[in-house]
């Protein structure tokens, strides 16, 4: 029996469009927040539904939650703590003993509907994302469950959790995990770091990346998540998805000619939006002969807009793109063309096939699919991908132009190459990166975690 219990929401990109496919493969019951009535309209009278609709095949579960639950676990403790310490970004850093409280109580009954579900059967569960962090040491005292966790964003080092009052019971739950997954190597080594640091009773063995305390062992591995790779190549040959792709460049570039630059984010400080557009000023400023030539197209999704600190910067993002389209642009043309909402994943294929080069500089990342995402719908198309060096997926995507983001002048000139690269070795780059994303799918991470996930079973 498997269980996985995580957040589900719309959006692009990402955890939940990464894990929908693998929970369709997999069957077993997911169990999730619903966050609003709308989610229970479909629902049994056990707060249940049989999913997708067109092919059920798997039972998600929703678990209600209060308003104040709502704010002190998922806008509080989740996205203004958690979320911002994990990305070393520590001014926007918040914290209150009464939502780590909350957050603690939900977490409770995340682990009680997990329990409620398995019964009396031995069962395999999959905690996913930092949401969910103190489920673990709740269900690890169940002898018939193997419990393990995938942590979706980074792991800060430990001169940076320290400024996390509860830092020593975070590492603590996590170690309720008998596997405990992460998107990198560097990750794991700063969690083993802090795990030495926070817990003098842990025995830390960095080499086979294993923690015991007591009589308990987890194992701490890598395993970079990747995306559906033959669904997107399927989208991207849709006769609707290449005329959706003519229309963008048509909307984007004067009389559809010129270079189409592309960005796919969530309105989100940790996403480098306001560095990416300075550098665009920059590659107008040092090269006037490119105006009216490129566009950046930038798909910005509104995220987290309760909580204060998105609301402004989504401002601060509207403001600096108006500033550089006074600047620079004319009356046919903009530098920037600013689209501020969600797009289903036909929608974004269409966008990643128009581009000409697509722009990935997050500050820090776990990861980040967009960048897979566009590699995979480039199936005879030769664009570019400009990756910050500080995504997990630079690791993997060889053939990219990466880029330091802070660095907003060689940011600039890394987009000036991308726009005069010769075909010869942007089909060496694509080719190159094509060739590992299809050896390693969305499906081969799921493999690779649930033979670790076999293997630790026997031992037990």
């Amino acid at each position: 029996m498997t269980l996985a219990i995580g957040m589900v929401g719309a959006g692009i990109g990402g955890l939940t469009a990464a894990l929908q496919p693998l929970m369709a493969s997999a069957g077993g019951t997911w169990i999730a927040w619903g966050s609003g009535s709308a989610d229970f309209e479909v629902t049994d009278e056990h707060d249940c539904v049989r999913v997708p609709p067109e092919r059920p095949a798997y039972r998600l579960r929703r678990l209600r939650l209060t308003e104040d639950e709502v704010r002190g676990f998922y806008l509080e403790l989740a996205n203004r703590s958690l979320w911002p310490l994990c990305h070393s970004l520590l001014h926007r850093f918040t914290f209150d003993a009464s939502h780590w409280r909350t957050y603690r109580e939900v977490n409770r009954r995340f682990a009680a509907a997990v329990l409620n579900e398995a019964g009396r059967e031995p069962a395999t569960v999959w905690v996913q994302d930092y949401h969910l962090a103190l489920v673990p040491a709740l269900l690890r005292r169940a002898r018939r469950l193997f419990v393990h966790q995938f942590w979706h964003i980074p792991w800060p080092p430990p001169d940076i959790l320290r400024a996390l009052p509860r830092a020593r019971s975070l590492i603590t739950a996590l170690l309720g995990n008998h596997l405990l997954c992460f998107q990198t190597p560097r990750d794991v080594r700063n969690f083993l770091a802090a795990t030495r640091r926070f817990l003098a009773a842990a025995v830390v063995d960095v080499r086979r990346g294993r923690v015991r305390v007591g009589s308990q062992e987890t194992v701490v591995r890598a395993f970079p998540i990747s995306v559906d790779v033959e669904r997107f190549q399927r989208l991207a040959r849709r006769p609707e998805v290449e005329e959706m792709s003519r229309r963008i460049r048509r909307e984007a570039l004067p009389a559809g000619r010129g270079h189409l630059l592309l960005g796919v984010d969530r309105i989100d400080y940790t996403k480098g939006i306001p560095r990416r557009f300075s550098a665009i000023a920059r590659l107008f400023q040092d090269h006037p002969e490119l105006r009216g030539r490129a566009t950046l197209y930038q798909v910005a999704v509104p995220s987290r807009t309760d909580v204060p600190e998105y609301a402004a910067f989504e401002q601060e993002v509207v403001a600096l793109a108006a500033e550089i389209n006074a600047r620079f642009g004319t009356g046919e043309w903009q530098p920037i063309r600013l689209v501020r909402q969600t797009f289903d994943q036909t929608a974004l294929t269409a966008c990643y096939r128009a581009a000409d080069a697509c722009i990935v500089t997050p500050l820090l990342d776990g990861m980040n699919l967009i960048a897979k995402e566009f590699v995979a719908c480039q199936e005879g198309k030769l664009g570019v991908l400009l990756l910050s060096r500080f995504a997990g997926s630079a690791r993997e995507m060889r053939g990219a132009l990466l880029v330091n983001p802070y660095d907003i002048g060689a940011t600039a000139r890394a987009l000036r190459e991308a726009l005069t690269m010769e075909p010869a070795e942007r089909e060496r780059r694509m080719t190159l990166m094509r060739q590992r994303l299809e050896s390693h799918t969305v499906y081969d991470w799921m493999a690779a975690i649930f033979k670790e996930v076999a293997r630790l079973r026997r031992e037990l």
